[in-house]
């Protein structure tokens, strides 16, 4: 198991003026990237493909999670008769739902092409669902509203392009494709500074966000030695070998000890 590296801190403030304004300047002229077209490589060979079964653990006491107010916006609040608790560190039974995890390295070689099917997160009782995504590189992430209240998508990545756009109508929505590879990119909306989502872009389908029962599982990935990796947007990210046997399966276990 590999040494755990904190993700990095980030924050935001903004008023509704500088909001509104920045849709106007940039988010809703922005036009997407093309879909990018898998490289030349060997295709996988099913006959001899594994799996790998992966588990995100906890050690120790889960802290107490948040209750989030909603009360500077009431519109929101009386979407939820009962109290919202923060989603950023869900554990049930010492497992860890909603950890990214992926095959970092060993499928060099190997080319993947994008799904046509877009993956969706849904702005629903003011909270992006579902929080944590993967996709891969080319395939389409499309944003949804389906509340009455107006929401934007703003994102924050290190690596691909940024983007901020506004949906104000309840039915709205918009695709974006990403043509790098990028982990945990933060997505908020600045009018209600509680949301937040996170999306993973990959260069293959060898990726997944954990269940309630902390689990996943990489299916018909060909035999040999790979690098697999943990990340969680408050633990932080773990990396562990692993050894794919030629029509077996293999398994890989993350323990996190404690939250930041």
């Amino acid at each position: 198991m590999g040494k755990m590296k904190k993700p990095p801190a980030w924050g935001w403030k903004c008023g509704a003026v500088l909001v509104f304004a920045s849709f106007l300047a940039a988010g809703c002229s922005r036009s997407e990237p093309p879909a990018r077209e898998a490289p030349p490589g060997s295709p996988v060979d099913l006959s001899t493909a594994g799996s790998v079964r992966v588990e995100v653990l906890y050690d120790g006491p889960v802290p107490t999670p948040r209750e989030i107010s909603m009360q500077s916006a009431p519109q929101c609040a009386a979407m939820h008769p009962e109290a919202i608790l923060d989603p950023s560190l869900v554990v049930n039974g010492g497992r860890v739902k909603n950890a990214l995890v992926w095959v970092k390295s060993g499928l060099e070689g190997h080319s993947f092409s994008a799904p046509p099917a877009a993956v969706v997160i849904d702005q629903k009782g003011c909270m992006f669902e579902p929080r944590v995504v993967g996709v891969m590189v080319g395939q389409a992430v499309e944003f949804g509203n389906s509340d009455p209240e107006p929401h934007n998508v703003h994102g924050h990545p290190q690596v691909v392009r940024g983007w901020n756009f506004m949906l104000a109508r309840k039915g709205s929505s918009r695709q974006l494709t990403f043509d790098k590879p990028e982990v945990g990119i933060p997505v908020v909306c600045d009018i209600h500074p509680w949301m937040r989502a996170y999306v993973g872009v990959f260069p293959h389908p060898y990726f997944a966000v954990t269940s309630e029962a902390g689990e996943a599982v990489f299916e018909r990935l060909p035999p040999g030695q790979y690098r697999v990796a943990a990340w969680h947007e408050v633990l932080g990210t773990l990396e562990q070998e692993v050894t794919v046997p030629a029509r077996g399966t293999a398994g890989a276990k993350f323990v996190y000890s404690k939250a930041r």
